[in-house]
């Protein structure tokens, strides 16, 4: 299956970069976009094996790490990667997000 991003996904995506690169290192930076690729990877092989998201029906939540989840949408025969969220921010903001 083909992958593609939306702009927000971009965006949230490079601010979680930047801040491991910031706050902690290179090495860990990489292996944030490591687990992302294979969490990709997993996806197009299984497009529905994460839970569908409580905020909306339409999204899907895959874990990233205790501290990100990447929410995308199954859209015939193409996955759209949506957001990247830090699970530490107000949930409250998921759902306009994802709409």
């Amino acid at each position: 299956m083909k992958v593609v991003w939306t702009f927000e996904a971009k965006k949230s995506f490079n601010g979680i970069l930047g801040y491991l690169m910031e706050v902690w290192t290179q090495k860990e930076a990489l292996a944030f976009i490591d687990l992302v690729e294979d969490t990709i990877e997993k996806i197009k092989d299984n497009p529905e094996m994460f839970k569908v998201s409580q905020y909306n029906g339409a999204s899907r939540e895959a874990h990233i790490t205790k501290h990100t989840t990447m929410f995308y949408r199954i859209l015939d025969e193409l996955i759209e990667v949506e957001y990247f969220w830090g699970n530490f921010q107000n949930p409250d903001k998921i759902e306009k997000l994802l709409s």
